[in-house]
């Protein structure tokens, strides 16, 4: 019996299809009461959590890092204040105010570098640089204007006081960052995540479309390496000697996704097995590969009917539908 094409084919469909058409076909009706494929939703359930946990961990840390810089920087500013209201030296005030200014200038450049950078470790590094400069800045600035007040050593030691209780909370904070930073490289070298994760797959997450396909799907994640985005697809079960064809071709259509989304194809996208992972190189003649699989999957729902495209006795060993498979080979 035909089946009523649709209007979007869906990544996931197309993986099917490509690893056997019979496979594909018997999927509707038998995927709900498969054990294999209810362990692979969970599996994938996990990494989408784990995948979030990082970005929110990785949130925080970003956070904090910010609240040490600011912290700091008033404790830095308080204390000078203390210190200098120990002593008056007017006449330094100017030489002071023009170095402040080359400081702040300075952190202003690298604001601007960290603004630019793509690459999130780029950025943390010129992030410390401001805050080195800003402390610093901050110190010659406060300096400048306390050498010109009258001394008064009761109101200096109220200052160090409150320094010393900013200084606290900025090592709190230093504290809360250190502890994120921790779990995000574990998370990040447990799932071998690279790069700024962009988008994950979960309830909330929107599907990819191509009108211009009549294509659908929603990648496990994508992560953002220099300017280009990156498609990432988990796989659980065994880890073959090569990516698989229905994998790739899975991969494909999500570069395919991207590249209609935004605009700029992905130079290769991503197939993680659980003892390794594949690069699948992204170029004209894996887009033709693909349309031309499109092709042969709506001809196929048109005319209701599909068969085994396969005579390898392992390949139907390791299939979900197999109990149900007329076609199996033993």
């Amino acid at each position: 019996m035909a089946r009523v094409a649709a209007k979007y084919i869906s990544a996931g469909d197309l993986e099917k299809f490509s690893y056997c058409p019979l496979s594909w076909w018997l999927s509707a009706e038998f995927d709900g009461e498969s054990e294999g494929l209810a362990e692979g939703v969970k599996g994938h359930e996990k990494l989408g959590k784990s995948l979030w946990k990082i970005e929110a961990t990785e949130k925080t840390a970003r956070e904090s890092e910010r609240l040490v810089l600011w912290w700091a920087i008033i404790a830095t500013a308080i204390g000078i204040i203390g210190l200098e209201l120990l002593r008056a030296a007017p006449e330094l005030s100017e030489v002071l105010g023009v170095v402040a200014l080359i400081w702040i200038l300075a952190a202003l450049y690298f604001l601007y570098k960290a603004s630019r950078s793509t690459i999130h470790s780029k950025t943390v590094d010129y992030e410390r640089i401001i805050l080195v400069f800003a402390i610093v800045a901050t110190a010659v600035a406060v300096s400048s204007v306390a050498f010109a007040i009258p001394a008064d050593t009761k109101l200096a030691l109220t200052f160090e006081a409150v320094a010393i209780l900013w200084l606290i909370g900025a090592s709190l904070f230093l504290y809360r960052t250190l502890k994120s930073t921790t779990i995000v490289d574990s998370l990040r070298k447990e799932f071998r995540v690279e790069g700024k994760i962009e988008y994950i797959d979960m309830d909330s997450a929107k599907a990819f479309r191509s009108n211009n396909f009549g294509l659908s799907g929603r990648p496990d994640y994508i992560i953002k390496l220099g300017e280009k985005l990156i498609p990432v697809e988990e796989k659980t079960g065994r880890t073959p000697k090569g990516p698989l064809y229905s994998h790739i071709i899975q991969v494909t259509a999500y570069c395919v996704l991207i590249e209609e989304a935004y605009g700029s194809p992905p130079p290769y996208g991503i197939v993680k097995y659980p003892e390794h992972e594949f690069e699948i190189e992204y170029n004209e003649d894996q887009k033709r590969m693909l349309l031309g699989k499109l092709a042969e999957m709506r001809k196929a729902a048109r005319a209701g009917e599909v068969h085994r495209n396969h005579d390898r006795p392992g390949k139907c060993r390791f299939c979900s539908r197999r109990e149900v498979c007329p076609e199996k080979l033993a």
